[in-house]
């Protein structure tokens, strides 16, 4: 295979400026996820110019740590000024910060799974494996995949619309973000949010809540590899939908997963199943991008699914294999989406 030169003005052209690049990037990915996580950023976003006293007292945090972490970054990155002791978010700051991109990244890849780096050195060693020995924390990863995926709602409500579905099931729901954007973009929509941890609901429940929308939206206890577990909650679903959640089963085998589905489908006969994937790049795929542009697929790729135990995400040929072998009946593939998500509509 032809390598190509990786782009030496984005990684260092020095042993210098590319070794530093690694420390920066490190200790700026921990820090902005930090400021992100208390508010920090989001105040000075809504009030302006606070010296870091003032930003401690408003987010309730250490001002001695963060008045470091504060100049770390004013000396480090372009998102942050300071006049006359008080910081601000530069122009740049304040579009890039709040990016989509960038909170998917930060909650998810940072907060999410830090921890299979930080554990990279005993599980390569046989000393420790995740789901065993310690696992992401699911809030983060909820709110790092409603970043990721919320550009992809518009066209999911559309096709809800286009179906006819009036009430839509959101399997793996996490902290009910899907739901409600579904159902600020269409009135009359009303939902089911399953998810198998009771703390996700109860967050979940509380954002339902403060976004006044109880009344139409309703969360269960359940678990996706037992579609019973949630059966009569959903008797009256028109639809399901799953973003980024099935493949978490691939780490049983494609087998498992088509049992799910098989599952479903006698439970739900005639119902409609929207799901959103990854869709796997082969090597040439990525020696072709930019080197900007092939490190947030390369995480997903090739750490995130191999750490975590759930092989490589599957190529769009294979899913599609997959649905056929479960008896699925497709209806649609949309794949013009950031983050090389693939939309299936299908029929059980």
């Amino acid at each position: 295979m032809n390598t190509a030169a990786p782009d030496a003005a984005w990684l260092g052209d020095s042993l210098l400026t590319w070794s530093q690049s690694i420390r920066n990037g490190y200790i700026r990915a921990f820090v902005i996820f930090a400021l992100h996580e208390t508010g920090v950023f989001e105040t000075l976003r809504r009030r302006g110019a606070m010296t870091s006293a003032e930003l401690a007292e408003a987010c309730g945090v250490n001002a001695h740590l963060l008045d470091g972490v504060l100049h770390f970054l004013l000396h480090a990155d372009v998102v942050l000024a300071k006049d006359d002791g008080r910081f601000r978010l530069t122009k740049r700051g304040a579009e890039w910060l709040f990016a989509d991109s960038v909170l998917a990244m930060s909650f998810g890849a940072v907060g999410a799974y830090a921890s299979i780096l930080h554990e990279l050195v005993p599980c390569l060693r046989n000393q420790k494996r995740y789901g065993v020995d310690f696992v992401r924390p699911g809030d983060l990863l909820a709110k790092g995949s409603y970043y990721t995926g919320k550009g992809n709602y518009d066209w999911i409500v559309a096709e809800l619309k286009r179906l006819g579905v009036a009430r839509v099931a959101d399997l793996g729901c996490g902290l009910g973000d899907v739901l409600v954007g579904f159902c600020r973009l269409d009135a009359r929509l009303e939902g089911v949010g399953i998810d198998i941890a009771s703390g996700a609901l109860q967050a979940a429940a509380e954002r339902v809540r403060d976004e006044d929308l109880a009344h139409r939206i309703m969360l269960v206890q359940g678990d996706v590899t037992r579609p019973e577990s949630f059966a009569a909650a959903t008797a009256n679903v028109d639809a399901f939908h799953g973003l980024m959640v099935f493949h978490e089963f691939l780490r049983d085998g494609e087998q498992a997963l088509v049992e799910i589905f098989e599952r479903m489908k006698a439970l739900f006969p005639g119902r409609y199943l929207i799901v959103g994937e990854f869709d796997r790049l082969s090597d040439a795929e990525f020696q072709a991008m930019p080197l900007a542009e092939r490190i947030h697929p390369l995480f997903y790729q090739h750490v995130i699914h191999p750490l975590t135990w759930q092989g490589l995400p599957m190529e769009k040929e294979r899913w599609l294999r997959l649905f056929g072998r479960a008896g699925l009946t497709l209806l649609k593939v949309e794949d013009r989406f950031r983050f090389r998500l693939v939309e299936y509509v299908l029929r059980f």
